[in-house]
């Protein structure tokens, strides 16, 4: 293997990591980058993990220079103070409740600089990969761009319908990295796709000399190390028909006006939800499968008492459809006094946020016994999945229950 700078040609030997480390990156190479160019280069790495940082916190990513994952502090669009680690989303007073709207997360992902460092994660894989080809002059205008040289003509948002062609990662949030050498067009091609949710396109420049080629990589950001933190496959085909959008600024402002790259962020938000929901709600499903043997009355009494203990999560659902009505009838006239009664029975207790206001503490115990009552009768049918205790504490059925209950007085 090469031992030479692949910017500059000099000595090599710095030991970078090919995946950023402050993402879950465990593999380095000392083949790549001189010392100067490697320090010059980590400011790239920098700015995609503070892009992604909430995203590391969500799903406990250590990085590869601490000895432990950490919580992330974030101001909300709210102003609220949130902690966010492991799956969840919190206040970071403890005694807060939700805010008016929940715990919302807003993240600047891409722009110029995040772009750029996409295309660094790119040359370097291409570099661990394809060191021979690396340092061709075919990639002159790519790598001056990763410097900071010159518009972005290189790395693109890419489309979901692309984006679904990418081989199945077999790691839950893992990131993949698809590396492709075209014969026909003699193109180096890239999509770097992080926690499986966010996806970058790619051209790097045109070579001579090349045959059809590819090399996946997926990255378990969540191994603590190696050696179960990738898995790589190769081919002699060409796994993705990669087109770069022509001319490219129409593109990234199509996507900015569709809303593509929020979208795909919270679609990437929401499977974590549901993952963290799974691990926490795991020994509840067992523990109410367990119970299916108790005599009705001593049952129905197990169900109430689990859904007592998730008294929170009850209070979400009932604020999910309550403030999704008053979002959408806040100015219709007609409605005022069903909104009035939303905000009665939502309520925080004014004089001590940390509790709710009677009326709301009165509704939230009626909302419960009537999911116990939605968890009795499932129960009664056969032993519960994870997607019955979604479908109960989340937005899906449960919500309708909710709703029904929220104006049954309007009926």
């Amino acid at each position: 293997m090469p031992r030479t700078c692949i910017i500059c040609g000099k000595r090599a030997g710095s030991r970078e990591h090919v995946f950023p480390a402050v993402l879950g990156g465990r593999r380095t190479n000392k083949g790549i980058f001189c010392g100067t160019h490697n320090q010059a280069f980590a400011p790239l790495a920098a700015i995609i993990g503070g892009q992604l940082k909430a995203i590391n916190a969500l799903l406990a990513v250590r990085p590869d220079h601490r000895d432990r994952a950490e919580p992330f502090q974030y101001p909300s669009p709210e102003g609220e103070a949130l902690t966010i680690f492991e799956g969840t989303v919190r206040s970071a007073d403890p005694s807060r409740k939700p805010g008016k709207h929940g715990h919302h997360i807003q993240l600047n992902l891409g722009g110029p600089e995040g772009l750029r460092a996409v295309a660094y994660i790119a040359l370097t894989f291409f570099a661990h990969h394809f060191p021979d080809h690396a340092r061709h002059t075919g990639l002159d205008a790519f790598k001056s761009f990763v410097q900071g040289h010159g518009d972005n003509v290189f790395v693109w948002w890419e489309r979901p319908e692309t984006a679904a062609l990418l081989p199945a990662n077999p790691f839950a949030f893992g990131h993949t990295i698809l590396l492709m050498t075209s014969a026909a067009t003699q193109t180096v091609t890239a999509v770097v796709s992080f926690f499986g949710g966010l996806h970058f396109g790619v051209q790097l420049g045109t070579l001579n000399g090349l045959a059809d080629a590819s090399t996946v990589v997926f990255i378990d950001p969540q191994a603590d190390s190696p050696p179960h933190d990738i898995q790589e496959h190769k081919s002699q085909t060409v796994l993705l028909p990669l087109v770069r959008p022509d001319p490219m600024h129409a593109h990234l402002e199509r996507n900015i006006q569709e809303g593509a790259a929020q979208r795909a962020l919270q679609e990437l938000l929401h499977r974590i939800e549901r993952w963290a929901f799974d691990r926490d709600m795991e020994p509840v499903r067992v523990r109410l499968n367990a119970a299916r043997g108790l005599p009705a009355e001593a049952l129905m009494r197990e169900i109430i008492t689990v859904v007592e203990e998730q008294t929170s999560r009850v209070y979400r659902v009932i604020r999910h459809v309550g403030d999704n009505f008053i979002e959408t009838q806040l100015r219709n006239p007609i409605l005022q006094h069903v909104i009035q009664h939303i905000q009665a029975v939502t309520a925080l207790d004014p004089g001590d946020p940390g509790r709710l206001a009677p009326a709301a503490e009165d509704f939230t115990k009626r909302c419960m016994l009537a999911l116990a009552g939605e968890l009795g009768r499932r129960l009664a049918q056969r032993e519960l999945t994870m997607d019955d205790l979604w479908d109960v504490f989340s937005s899906g059925p449960g919500a309708g229950i909710v709703g029904e209950l929220m104006f049954e007085p309007f009926r």
